[in-house]
């Protein structure tokens, strides 16, 4: 009677197939992983910080000179959290609002023209060592214009956020700390801002040689100069009321009327360039800005 079964040499052959493959899928899906944390490392290291300062760009950039109590439009204050720089600037801005409102007359969504911006900082709860950067946004002008509204998280690993003032251009111009339209009765110059971030990168042998992907630290700075149309009309009192003929219910131009904001009226504004700044140049306001993330 013959016996019906396997001999050792053909489990051993069996079993030497399967560890094949399986290295070869374990192989696979490591190649992977390393692949996936190399481009998310690359996505974070080249998007967050410049992600942040083109938020506060557009925002700066539809900056309002409008006829405000005490003139009150622009608010830089020199602050800190924990011995880190944590400044916060709240100003006017003619852009339209993120989040609408409910008309109960027109029963209908709104979106304001004429909107109350800030950018703060908070403790991360988190983690100690960290500041939370929040985006503030108010519907239309009340009493507080630079209180209240509704804040968005935007990065919540932020090291310092320093932001500078320039009254006036030159080679080397004094920075001032803080800016305050009420008394200054102006409006800055040039806008300095400085920001410090810590990213979380994926780490992975992939990813050490790849744009300096697993550096955990990263600092960003961006130059903003104000047209001297802009700070000449708030300066003289010219201030222009909110968009009214030509509008759309959501404070819109409907076609063929210009917006302020986006036409070089009153809030329109420029001087944004692209770039590095060469190491050891002077802040030379006096033919356009510069910008961009440090070497």
């Amino acid at each position: 009677m013959r016996r019906l079964g396997f001999t050792l040499i053909e489990v051993l052959v069996a079993l030497l197939i399967s560890v094949l493959v399986i290295t070869s899928v374990l192989s696979s899906l490591d190649y992977t992983r390393q692949a996936v944390d190399a481009i998310h490392n690359v996505i974070e290291t080249e998007s967050a910080g410049p992600r942040i300062l083109e938020l506060l760009r557009e925002d700066l950039s539809r900056l309002a000179v409008y006829d405000a109590s005490e003139h009150r439009v622009f608010l830089g204050k020199d602050d800190n959290v924990g011995g880190a720089d944590a400044d916060r600037i709240d100003f006017l801005a003619y852009r339209r609002s993120t989040i609408p409102m409910m008309d109960p007359v027109l029963n209908d969504r709104v979106w304001s023209p004429l909107t109350e911006v800030g950018y703060t900082l908070r403790r991360n709860p988190d983690l100690d060592e960290f500041l939370q950067l929040y985006r503030r946004e108010d519907f239309l002008h009340d009493e507080e214009p630079f209180e209240d509204g509704l804040f968005a998280l935007l990065y919540d690993r932020v090291i310092n956020f320093d932001v500078g003032y320039y009254s006036e251009p030159g080679i080397d111009p004094y920075r001032e700390d803080s800016w305050d339209s009420t008394e200054r009765e102006s409006l800055p110059y040039a806008i300095e801002v400085r920001l410090d971030i810590e990213l979380n990168p994926r780490r992975s042998l992939e990813s050490l040689g790849i744009l300096g992907t697993n550096r955990a630290r990263i600092e960003f700075e961006d130059f903003l100069t104000i047209p001297e149309t802009t700070r000449w009309v708030f300066r003289h009192r010219l201030h222009p009321t909110l968009p009214g003929p030509g509008s759309q219910g959501n404070g819109l131009p409907s076609d063929g009327a210009k917006d302020p904001a986006t036409e070089g009226g009153p809030g329109g504004i420029g001087g944004f360039g692209g770039g590095d700044r060469p190491a050891g140049t002077g802040r030379d306001f006096g033919g356009g800005t510069s910008g961009g993330k440090k070497p």
